[in-house]
């Protein structure tokens, strides 16, 4: 969509060291919101009204107690509603603002399903792409966002620290209604649809180190009828399936770019052992990476 909006973090953020912004944004009705993107991660939380949310491709009627995640790059607009204001906690922070103690959480599989499993579920019809919440969560999360933005407005002495504890709290939170959430219903659905998502996620996460211990949390079932279904629908192990994933990225940086080390190359794709990464790639095109450069 060529005359989309871009929004960066700088128009927001007031410090660099401090990559976070959040206000209560007011969508009036008949003003609809045009179609942007942004750099940085934004969470939205629906306290009233009823405005049409469209995320991509896809369109969602809000209602209080929606939460959103958006990931940067993602495109999304709203179409305001004709009977009254809608109001939503918008909150908008980098990468890199509280990744280093999200770092120190990250084994925990409920945090895997917030992080990884919302952005990719948007691209799966298996699934809604956002997370409406019950009275009673609807009641925990709207306090630990009245507090991050009252403490956003004050500024007082020690407001970072604040902000940050409660923002990780709020995420884990909501990581754990996610996951409540996403168990009962990946229970209803088809072997084609479990399969299907499987696939969009580790294309996903072609390079990131992925253990099939995670993914039998993510999709709530255990590994071996994780891995059986896998195989008896594609013909193929989820590692085989990986690693093909990753190989060819592979050969399309390889063809691409002839000065880049294969080491380089391997290391993008998520090999961390050249010799490794070597023995796969042979496996899948029956050749070397030297070779298939030069060929």
């Amino acid at each position: 969509m060529k005359n989309r909006r871009v929004f960066h973090g700088e128009q927001f953020f007031q410090k660099s060291l401090f990559p976070f912004h959040m206000d209560r944004f007011v969508i009036e009705k008949t003003v609809n919101v045009a179609t942007h993107t942004h750099d940085f991660f934004e969470l939205v939380y629906v306290l009233q009204g009823d405005a049409v949310h469209q995320i991509e491709e896809q369109i969602y009627q809000l209602e209080p107690g929606n939460v959103f995640f958006l990931e940067p790059d993602v495109s999304h607009q709203y179409s305001a509603s004709h009977r009254q204001n809608t109001v939503v906690y918008n909150v908008l922070f980098s990468k890199e603002f509280i990744h280093e103690e999200l770092s120190l959480l990250n084994s925990r599989p409920y945090l895997n399903n917030f992080f990884y499993l919302i952005p990719f579920l948007r691209k799966s019809s298996a699934n809604a792409p956002y997370l409406p919440l019950v009275s009673a969560q609807q009641q925990q999360i709207k306090h630990q966002l009245d507090t991050i933005y009252e403490e956003y407005q004050t500024q007082e002495d020690g407001f970072q620290i604040i902000i940050k504890t409660r923002m990780i709290e709020t995420l884990i939170l909501l990581s754990r209604y996610y996951a409540e959430a996403q168990w009962q219903q990946t229970a209803r659905w088809s072997d084609e649809q479990v399969i299907d998502s499987i696939s969009l996620f580790l294309k996903e996460h072609r390079n990131q180190p992925v253990s099939l211990v995670q993914l039998s949390q993510i999709f709530g079932m255990s590994v071996s009828s994780l891995t059986a279904k896998f195989k008896q629908h594609t013909g193929r192990t989820l590692i085989d399936y990986k690693h093909s994933l990753q190989i060819e990225q592979a050969c399309s940086t390889l063809r691409g770019n002839q000065d880049k080390k294969i080491s380089a190359v391997a290391l993008d794709c998520g090999f961390n052992d050249l010799s490794h990464f070597n023995r796969v790639f042979k496996k899948h095109t029956g050749t070397t990476p030297k070779k298939y450069r030069s060929n």
